[in-house]
């Protein structure tokens, strides 16, 4: 195989993810590394290409959660900054692409195929219109992807996740007061996201009367959840609803009637958790608008590696 691209991800920083791709295929030889220093990241990439025969490389792409200067690539997890001249110097090529690690994720959501997502709701929408992709991870990610018409589609990252928390009820309400207490500020990233999944837990302790929750990890909330505790219980339960009311609101305003996708760390940590009866009441609860959102299909991501498969679809 002749002159494949290298993508790397760099959206668990320090941990890159590297792998190689022709033209039209899916990532190959996927491979994690750490590099914590510049030192180590040239050389990860320099030992990997090594090891997969030294190919002639026709261009890089890198998935990062981060921002872009005039000094480079500065991903969010390294404390260094990444140029297209120093990979260009490196590599011998000429383009170098650097992309949002979330819409890395959104352009692989068009090419999963069946078994790599799970219908949360069945829909009937046109298959080639709008996709909107929502992920509570380390942030609360948002992109959506507008077809072209002609079987491509162009991605569009947003910051939706940091756009103010709305909520029904009085007891949300408190939920999100108790939360901003500590914060100063409530966006729905500040409780939908895997450091939200904490906010929330010691705010519903808050709201109870009871005394200060010990922060636990996420992964502790669901198991404790899955242990039959209330508070536990219901902490997923209101990021569930959350989730699910801010995936129909992007669903009207961006139109995605393709579909919409749920993906991201958090879900993963949720596991059997993640109440689908519940997302769909709530999303579905759209006053004279229901109709329209219950037409949307609604899916949960079930692949790996969607940064990398992302970056491939940009040389295809």
């Amino acid at each position: 195989m002749s002159n494949p691209v290298l993508l790397c991800d760099l959206s668990l920083a320090p941990a890159l993810g590297l792998a190689l791709a022709d033209a039209g295929d899916r990532p190959r030889a996927v491979q994690r590394f750490d590099c914590t220093k510049r030192a180590a990241f040239d050389t990860a990439i320099l030992d990997y290409l090594e090891a997969q025969g030294s190919p002639d490389l026709r261009a890089v792409g890198i998935a990062a959660r981060g921002w872009e200067d005039q000094t480079g690539l500065h991903p969010v997890g390294l404390d260094f900054a990444i140029t297209r001249d120093d990979l260009r110097a490196l590599l011998g090529v000429k383009r170098v692409n650097f992309v949002n690690n979330f819409v890395a994720r959104a352009l692989a959501v068009p090419r999963l195929r069946r078994d790599e997502r799970i219908e949360i709701l069945p829909g009937n929408g046109s298959d080639e219109h709008a996709v909107a992709v929502l992920g509570p991870h380390f942030g609360l990610g948002l992109a959506s992807m507008i077809s072209d018409g002609m079987g491509g589609w162009v991605a569009l990252h947003g910051e939706g996740g940091h756009s103010d928390m709305p909520v029904r009820g009085i007891h949300e309400w408190q939920v999100t007061e108790a939360v901003r207490e500590k914060t100063g500020y409530v966006s729905r990233e500040s409780v939908m996201s895997v450091a939200g999944i904490t906010a929330v837990w010691q705010a519903v302790h808050t709201v109870a009367g009871e005394t200060e929750a010990e922060p636990l990890s996420p992964a502790a909330i669901v198991d404790a959840a899955r242990a039959g505790n209330a508070r536990a219980r219901e902490t997923i339960g209101l990021m569930t609803v959350w989730l699910a009311g801010m995936a129909s609101d992007v669903a009207l305003i961006v139109g995605a009637t393709s579909g919409v996708y749920l993906t991201g760390a958090l879900l993963d940590i949720l596991g059997d958790q993640f109440d689908f009866d519940v997302f769909r009441a709530r999303f579905l609860d759209k006053g004279p608008r229901s109709a329209y959102v219950a037409g949307i299909p609604v899916y949960r991501t079930a692949a790996d590696d969607l940064e990398l498969r992302g970056l491939a679809t940009l040389f295809e």
